[in-house]
């Protein structure tokens, strides 16, 4: 109690006066690189619709047709990471890792909480929990979870598709008159998957056979993925002086991923031979790392520098074969940032690995320009190189992967519109891919992805006094590929997302309010297949993925600290229709959606 007591704030009047003013949100990035921005939770309605990673992610991701199941990247984003990894990244996105964690520093307790009911059987929950024990240590801790019942297939209200969960347990010290700060985190994310294998039809079946949803006849009936991930991170600094600081960071990981089903007569045939067992499907691996990090920054007039060095220790394995022994990575790098009167800034990035593989990154961004290069070599993933599995096995090496990626455009901004035009080039050499077999390939070609668009954004005022006014935005790429390896790469040629809106306040500006449609359009394109056994997409020739378009009609509202949103998905559906986001996997139907935002401060 004495310790709520001293966090208050109080007014002239006694009143408390905590808002999302007085809680504000710390990145470890901003703390890393001396890049202080200010923060503070969100209380507007923008995008308070979106609840469902493909919609968070503006449908960058290809997934398979539900909140929750495996993703891959659309646009070919150049690797992050250059050292060796496991692979299994088709469930990356939903877990959790330090940079994303949010370190609040709160006056009072802090609690946020989001509900979304949607229809079939689907639903999102967000807690988050924050609050400062004294002036210089915050503590808090998040909950993350999405239930999904089966979009096709369904048989009762417990058959659920997706089941996962994520927890973070975060804290931060900061004196402000001692030059040590410290932040720790721990994440843990268990995701659980029933498996499908997609819609069992016909090769002649009528758009009434491809669109019966929940009542589907599908492929699996009992197969079960899990990706169970687990983190620990500390980082902490000493700020001797300005131009001289000392950094450390360490982090603990931990990846597991399991595969498990019976073999029946009624899916053999899916599976194929088995190499191992023919009465059942298992399947393990795992991985741990530990990473150590030790590195000098400091600010010299507009130029701030990082430089560091570090070590990383890592083991796989297989539940039937153990195809890595424990190994060492040794990196340097270093990042600079020169900023110009908040108006022109200059940031450089880059990591060396003692075996030859690294990592360049340029950016520029000004009032009026963007742009940037980026330059990765990377080893080859484990699972590409090494994997013995019930109906798969595969022993080889493969060269690392070398992508250049130039991406830039230019700012217009008027009062009534703002425009993006951006353009990106992409070049892939020595590309790893699963191929039509589902086998592990490597191109000797070169492979472009080429994209050409940007965003247009309209306003239009109906009542400049209360703020009213219409929003168009949009967002439109034409995509093409190029080179000897276009054909091993499957980008959609046209890529759309809108949002036409109103925005005012009822109720004499008691209540604010949004009302639109979300829109979004693929052309057709052969995209990637999913082999669930393997937790990986793969190449196809045989399923043309139709263009379409969707349109989801919201309203969203904020009374006080409370923002409720209703959502109809996909409105535009015609009887026994629909579309295909990945061969025999299809997009959400006409859904209702009902989402409660709550924050609290005190």
């Amino acid at each position: 109690m004495s310790l709520a007591v001293t966090a208050q704030i109080v007014d002239d009047s006694s009143k408390l006066v905590y808002s999302a003013k007085t809680t504000e949100i710390i990145y470890e990035y901003d703390v890393k690189n001396n890049f202080p921005k200010e923060r503070h939770p969100d209380t507007t309605l923008y995008k308070l619709e979106n609840f469902m990673f493909s919609d968070k992610t503006e449908h960058y991701y290809q997934d398979l047709g539900n909140n929750g199941t495996a993703v891959f990247p659309i646009f070919y984003p150049l690797q992050e990471g250059i050292g060796k990894t496991p692979g299994y990244m088709a469930y990356d996105p939903y877990m959790n890792m330090p940079d994303d964690i949010k370190y609040y520093d709160t006056k009072s307790p802090f609690m946020e909480v989001e509900v979304v009911f949607g229809g079939n059987y689907r639903s999102t929950v967000d807690f988050t929990y924050a609050r400062s024990a004294d002036e210089n240590w915050s503590f808090g801790f998040d909950i993350h979870k999405i239930t999904s019942g089966k979009q096709i297939g369904f048989t009762s209200i417990d058959d659920r598709n997706v089941q996962a969960n994520v927890f973070n347990l975060y804290t931060r010290y900061k004196h402000d008159e001692h030059p040590y700060q410290a932040l720790v985190s721990v994440s843990n994310m268990n995701h659980n998957v029933s498996e499908v294998g997609g819609i069992n039809v016909s090769t002649n079946a009528t758009n009434a056979d491809l669109f019966l949803y929940q009542e589907s006849s599908v492929l699996l009936s009992d197969a079960k993925a899990n990706d169970s991930r687990f983190n620990v991170h500390l980082y902490h600094e000493y700020a001797w002086q300005k131009q001289l600081q000392f950094y450390h960071q360490i982090d603990f990981g931990k990846q597991e991923n399991s595969y498990n089903d019976d073999i029946t007569s009624t899916n053999l045939d899916y599976y194929g031979p088995a190499l191992i067992d023919e009465t059942e499907t298992s399947q393990k691996s795992e991985f741990k790392e530990l990473i150590n990090e030790i590195g000098i920054k400091g600010e010299l007039a507009s130029l701030f520098y990082r430089a560091y060095v570090k070590r990383r220790t890592f083991d796989f394995s297989y539940l039937y074969w153990d195809p890595v022994s424990k190994s060492a990575e040794n990196y340097i790098g270093g990042y600079s940032r020169f900023t110009w009167r908040d108006r022109f800034n200059i940031e450089a990035n880059a990591e060396y690995l003692q075996t030859g593989e690294y990592k360049l990154i340029g950016k520029l961004n000004s009032e009026l320009i963007f742009g940037s290069y980026t330059s990765v070599r990377a080893k080859a993933p484990i699972f590409y190189e090494r994997y013995f599995g019930n109906h798969h096995e595969w022993n080889s090496s493969m060269r690392a992967t070398f992508s250049n990626e130039i991406k830039g455009g230019v700012k217009v901004k008027t009062k009534f519109f703002s425009l993006r035009p951006t353009a990106r080039i992409a070049t892939m050499n020595n590309l790893i891919y699963l191929d039509q077999e589902k086998m592990p390939q490597q191109s000797g070609a070169v492979g472009v992805v080429t994209s050409l668009g940007g965003d247009f954004n309209l306003k239009i005022n109906t009542n400049k006094e209360l703020g009213e006014a219409i929003h168009f935005e949009n967002e439109f790429y034409y995509n093409t590929t190029s080179g000897g390896a276009s054909s091993n790469m499957r980008v959609p040629p046209v890529f759309y997302n809108g949002r036409l809106f109103w925005r005012g306040a009822w109720f004499k500006k008691t209540m604010q309010v949004e009302i639109g449609v979300d829109l979004h359009a693929k052309s057709s394109y052969y995209a990637m297949d999913y082999s669930p056994a393997l937790q990986h997409y793969y190449l196809q020739d045989d399923f043309l993925i139709d263009g379409y378009y969707t349109a989801d009609v919201f309203c969203n509202m904020k009374v006080s600290n409370v923002r409720v949103f209703v959502k109809m998905m996909h409105v535009n559906q015609q009887n026994n229709d629909g579309y295909f986001v990945t061969p025999y996997y299809p997009g959400e139907p006409r859904l209702f959606e009902l989402g409660v935002n709550w924050m609290f401060y005190d």
